[in-house]
């Protein structure tokens, strides 16, 4: 009897050991990389042009994972006025289960909150400022394919994401619907690859660049895109690239911050 009591007790501090905090931290692959600085530039293009020295972000890390981000880019809507930066702002993530929740400082839209399963994103869901639940993202995959259902009240957006035999990025496709009509389909093609390991592995959560900086095992450095009228097909489309030019360290890999 006391060596089945043992036994059990044994089993329970086993069981224990294997709580929601050890589930998240199998999320991670403590092998990928944990950068604590780097600039908007390299984060946000081709939404930023030129870079800005003081615009950083920077990044806190905790038993591997990803906790805050400090800093705020927001592109202008209109031509005439700058993109702006601020540097107060930030972004703290709480792991529960297999729940990954998002929090933004000064947001109209505050929080997101991921569902994972077999770490990764199954469903994300964003809400407001009075907590009412605004857009609904649900992700599928399938072999060499990302697919990405998006629906904010009538606006829906379709992205599939294209992986090659190397598992890195080499084409994405953006269809955006309004009221069940198509209204515009960008197509993103991503080239130059380097030999480095991919810095934005643990990133991805924070926003669609970082998502899509981070789907591949190396960093495309040149990207092409064509934005397509869908409501009006007698129009040009819109064409497009961005190029970077990184910095590497002696190991070969990416510094995404460094003195200019």
């Amino acid at each position: 009897m006391k060596k089945l009591f043992y036994f059990l007790f044994v089993l329970g501090i086993v069981s224990c050991s294997t709580s929601s905090d050890d589930t998240l931290e199998n999320q991670q692959n403590p092998t990928d990389l944990e950068p604590n600085k780097a600039f908007v530039y390299y984060m946000e293009s081709p939404k930023v042009s030129s870079l800005q020295p003081s615009w950083y972000y920077t990044f806190n890390y905790k038993n591997g994972r990803l906790v805050k981000m400090i800093g705020k880019f927001v592109k202008s809507e209109n031509i005439w006025s700058p993109d702006n930066f601020y540097s107060d702002s930030f972004t703290t993530l709480s792991y529960h289960n297999n729940k990954i929740e998002l929090k933004f400082s000064n947001d109209t839209y505050p929080t997101i909150v991921y569902t994972m399963e077999n770490d990764k994103p199954k469903k994300a869901e964003l809400y407001n400022q009075f907590n009412e639940l605004v857009t609904v993202k649900t992700y599928t995959y399938e072999s060499g394919k990302i697919k990405i259902y998006s629906k904010t009240y009538t606006l829906e957006t379709y992205y599939t994401y294209y992986l090659d035999s190397n598992n890195n990025l080499i084409k994405s496709e953006k269809l955006e619907k309004s009221g069940g009509l198509d209204k515009a389909l960008t197509t993103t093609t991503y080239s130059n690859f380097d030999n480095s390991k991919n810095p934005f592995k643990k990133l991805y959560l924070l926003n669609d660049n970082f998502y899509e900086k981070s789907l591949s095992n190396n960093n495309y450095r040149k990207i092409n895109y064509t934005i397509q009228n869908l409501q009006n097909p007698e129009y040009l489309p819109e064409i497009g690239n961005a190029e970077w030019t990184y910095q590497y360290d002696l190991n070969g890999q990416i510094v995404l911050h460094h003195p200019l």
